[in-house]
Order: structure tokens, then sequence, then C-alpha cells
């Protein structure tokens, strides 16, 4: 469950960043050109998607001070800590005081689109917690051993060379399989991780990269 509350933050946070980065973009190019004013829409939008994107930038920046779960919890504790603790900014400038209260917009949203990922998260520690019953023995059975095909025997070449990572950097983006030696096609990927041929570090988000490593199922295919 863990793992994949983290790659949902993850998506989450590239949709909300790549928006902000669209919006700043759309106004820069307006403030360049001479020859127009600058309107309040492209303002009022780089502002809010600032405002939106700003705390899953909180959360991408405190990944390296602990365990992302842990890393999460602690950013909704103190976000809404300040929220309800802080008052409105009163200042004689109307712009700083619409800047507070997006900001403030921007915190709620977050908090409300990852509202139901706590509550997963507590689902599951509770599910954790319940004695689960003993499974009952079932007979070995004898399964020949699969041999990857010449397209999973070459991704396995691939990994075996290091530096294979698997990515995604949106929500609508799809996942995928960086090498700097060649093409790992998803699909392909998936079918050797779930034949236990390679081993993938979930323990780092998508955002980051996850590697990719052989198993030593995996290398006994390529001594093979």
């Amino acid at each position: 469950m863990q793992a994949k509350v983290i790659e949902i933050l993850t998506s989450l946070a590239g949709t909300r960043i790549e928006a902000e980065d669209k919006a700043r973009k759309a106004l820069a190019a307006e403030a360049a050109d001479m020859t127009k004013g600058l309107t309040s829409y492209s303002i009022r939008s780089a502002m809010e998607k600032t405002a939106d994107a700003m705390p899953w930038r909180l959360l991408m920046e405190d990944q390296g001070d602990g365990e992302q779960i842990t890393v999460f919890l602690k950013l909704r504790k103190r976000l809404t800590s300040q929220l309800i603790n802080t008052t409105s900014s009163s200042s004689s400038c109307t712009i700083v005081n619409e800047q507070d209260r997006l900001k403030w917009d921007g915190v709620r949203r977050f908090l409300q689109d990852t509202d139901y990922l706590v509550s997963a998260l507590e689902a599951a520690e509770r599910a954790a917690e319940e004695p689960a019953p003993a499974p009952e023995p079932e007979p070995a059975k004898s399964v020949p051993a699969r041999r990857p095909t010449p397209a999973q025997r070459k991704a396995l070449e691939l990994i075996a060379q290091g530096g294979v990572t698997r990515s995604q950097f949106s929500l609508r983006g799809r996942e995928r399989i960086s090498s700097d030696n060649g093409t790992i096609y998803a699909d392909t990927f998936d079918v050797l991780l779930r034949e236990g041929w390679v081993t993938l570090d979930s323990s780092k988000s998508l955002f980051q990269g996850q590697p990719i490593g052989l198993t030593e199922a995996g290398r006994a295919h390529l001594s093979a």
C-alpha cells in the first residue's frame, strides 16, 4: 500500500508542478511582448498554479529527510496546523491579500486531494495488525522452468550493465524504463518482474526514478 501511495503522490506532484511551469511560461511570454499589455488572466493563472504547486514542492524537497510516507504525513500535519492558526492577510495592497488567499486555498486543496490516501494507509495499518488465518499447505507442483524470449534476454543484458530505472513524471504520463544502453519496453519489464528475474527498488519514488537490478535467477539466464 505504501508503495502505491508514493506512486500516486509522485504523479500528483508532477501534474501540479508541470501546471505551474506552464502558467509561468505563459506569463513570461506575455510580459516579453512589448506590443501588448499584461492581462489579469495570465497573472492570476500563474499565481493560482504557483499556490497549488507549493505544498507539492515542499513534499518533493523534503524527500531526502526520511521515509517518504512519514515525510508526507508530517507535512500534512504541519500545513493543517498552519492553516488553523493563520489569519488572513490584511495588507493595504490587494495583490498581497489575494496572493495570501490563493496560498491557503492551495494548502486546502492539497489536504483535500490527499485525505483519501491517509484513510487508505490507516486501513492498511489496521489490516496488518489483525492476525491472518494460517493458509492450508498446498501440494508441491512441478513447474517447468521458463526461459526468456530473445527480447527479454536482451532486456536482461541491458539491466546487467546498470543504470536502468523506472520513472513517471506526470499523472497522465506512462511509466518509462530508462537505460543509457538501449530500449527496454514497459511491457517487457513487467514480464521480467513477474518472473522474478529483476528487482525494483520501490523505496525510491517514481519522480526520482526507481533503480532496477537483476536477481540471481535473472543472472542465471545470462550465463546459460
